[in-house]
């Protein structure tokens, strides 16, 4: 039985790619409506318009999820087409300073990754929430990662990050059940996505390897967007009721 979302308005941050986008397509199919915002306009606004030839109403607002003006902006447009939200995925995230070590990494870099994985959820999870207790029984999926959850990352940056996203995730979880919003975290393995291609290529020129045999490693051996897409459906589905705490995929 397919994971029915009939009915559902659902908002991803990060939504114009990777992860994110995969997301969108699957839930459109699923019935909901899809509001997508990211920081890639011309791929939002291109999903925009196919996600509407799937299920009429989906719409895209360029985002900077770090930016707190931007994010109450985007909720104030989205509250002029809906009066609730039943679903909100954060999967809006950055990766800097693959492979460098605690002298090379900087604390600018360090902090951008900081302010967007994890600052970026907690706004849109604040700015959102008048959305989503209307909804009376909605869903928050925080993306966080196997990187910094379960094992080590090729970024500090990056590791701290997803990390941080899971422990707010677990507190947003015990402060909201009450309020009829269920928090849970996903956290991928290895998935085949542009931030993850641009880590191969850099771990694969320190080594010496062909780009090209990089990239057929990777699409060899890790997962897809398309494949973490379903988890993400059911995790918004009704039939999810029951599910508390973090999943985590191959």
């Amino acid at each position: 039985m397919l994971t029915d979302l009939s009915g559902k308005v659902i908002l991803i941050t990060g939504g114009a790619q990777g992860i994110g986008a995969a997301a969108a397509r699957l839930c459109a199919r699923r019935g909901a409506v899809i509001y997508i915002a990211d920081l890639n306009i011309e791929q939002g606004e291109t999903l925009a318009r196919e996600l509407n030839a799937i299920q009429p109403g989906a719409a895209f607002f360029p985002l900077d999820v770090s930016s707190e003006e931007q994010v109450q902006q985007v909720i104030a447009q989205i509250q002029a087409l809906t009066p609730k939200l039943d679903g909100l995925v954060c999967a809006a995230g950055i990766l800097r300073g693959a492979f460098l070590t605690p002298e090379e990494l900087t604390a600018e870099d360090f902090q951008m990754v900081q302010q967007v994985n994890v600052t970026g959820v907690f706004l849109s999870v604040k700015y959102a929430m008048p959305l989503l207790q209307a909804s009376k029984q909605s869903v928050v999926v925080i993306i966080a990662s196997g990187a910094g959850v379960q094992g080590p990352s090729s970024s500090l940056a990056y590791a701290a990050s997803k990390g941080g996203a899971n422990g707010l995730s677990m507190t947003l979880a015990a402060q909201l059940e009450s309020r009829g919003i269920r928090v849970n975290t996903l956290s991928p393995g290895s998935i085949i996505t542009e931030m993850k291609l641009r880590v191969e290529l850099e771990n694969a020129r320190r080594q010496g390897i062909p780009e090209e045999e990089a990239i057929q490693n990777a699409r060899r051996n890790y997962g897809t967007p398309e494949g973490v897409a379903p988890i993400i459906a059911f995790m918004l589905s009704d039939e999810a009721d029951y599910l508390r705490g973090t999943l985590y995929t191959r």
